[in-house]
């Protein structure tokens, strides 16, 4: 008897489920992100009541507001003009702010910066291939790489609340993009075999699914920090463990939040490509006096690694 074949819950059918069980006990949760996930609550329209901690996505476009982050933007942009695609990068980050309907924010910039950071070392990485975006905020670093190259398909995991504003702000810029959360293994393989997929996203206590797909490139931007150790070790796990031949890894973090930067099982095996202090993530701006602030060093000082991680194949 044939059976019938798997299919992936898509689109808004997808984002309707994860905000059904936004606020559903999930075993990967921090006691830290366990008080704060409390704090707001989240819309089908991606409006986030109350008070996050995900970051800025400030949607006032005005000629205004856009001036002011551009004027207090200028000093941070010096701290990756090492990057030969910064500029290029930037104006794609521009284009897809605009589309995601809100302002081009330090925390976009940010992103900005870290995917002129990977296309310098591994430029081929952002260009096709199976990416990973591990605690994404509001899906900012997956919109980049769905922008940057229509051959790439992104992969999101992220705690449940938080994995609806990811697919609700992509969903905004790309709503011709099939998005699909997967469940269980025959959810991922039905994934991985449609090409017109281009995101999959998977719910954090759901996390050791990933293990199945190729992933040539992972990224994580300051969402580590508030995980418990054994939580990043499964993540670690999974990056070496993952059947693509090499999985390079972009790693962004306080040196201590709930976990310690430098407690990460990181390997001497591991090739690293860029690694120490994170400059523009020890900047910021605001609007008052003296605008630019720099972030306090010791176990807030905010570190970044880039490197090929020793893989573990079978």
């Amino acid at each position: 008897m044939a059976t019938e074949p798997v299919s992936c819950m898509l689109n808004d059918d997808a984002i309707r489920y994860l905000l059904a069980h936004a606020d559903d006990d999930e075993s990967s949760t921090s006691d830290y992100w366990n008080e704060h996930k409390q704090w707001f609550g989240v819309r089908e329209d991606g409006t986030v009541d109350g008070y996050s901690v995900l970051g800025n996505v400030n949607e006032k476009q005005s000629p205004l507001h856009d001036l002011a982050h551009r004027a207090l933007q200028f000093p941070l942009k010096k701290l990756a003009r090492q990057y030969r695609s910064l500029d290029a990068c930037e104006r794609l980050g521009r284009r897809v702010a605009k589309r995601r309907g809100h302002l081009f924010t330090y925390d976009t910039l940010r992103h900005v910066f870290t995917l002129a950071l990977i296309r310098e070392y591994r430029p081929a990485l952002t260009e096709s291939g199976n990416v990973l975006v591990i605690g994404d905020g509001f899906g900012i670093m997956a919109s980049l790489l769905l922008a940057n190259s229509p051959d790439t398909r992104v992969f999101l995991v992220n705690l449940t609340k938080s994995l609806s504003l990811d697919m609700i702000y992509i969903k905004r810029a790309f709503p011709d993009v099939d998005a699909a959360l997967v469940r269980d293994d025959a959810e991922m393989r039905a994934a991985l075999d449609n090409p017109e997929i281009r995101v999959v996203a998977v719910q954090a206590d759901n996390a050791a699914l990933l293990q199945n797909a190729p992933l040539h490139l992972a990224v994580n931007v300051v969402s580590m920090q508030e995980m418990d150790p054994p939580v990043v070790a499964a993540y670690f796990d999974v990056l070496r463990k993952n059947p693509a031949a090499t999985t390079a890894f972009y790693c962004c973090n306080r040196r201590y939040k709930v976990s310690n930067f430098e407690e990460y099982p990181w390997r001497e095996g591991d090739d690293v490509l860029e690694d120490g202090i994170c400059e523009w993530s020890q900047h910021y701006y605001t609007a008052r006096p003296p605008f630019l602030h720099k972030r306090a060093y010791g176990d807030k000082v905010v570190l970044h690694r880039f490197a090929e991680l020793e893989k573990d194949h079978a």
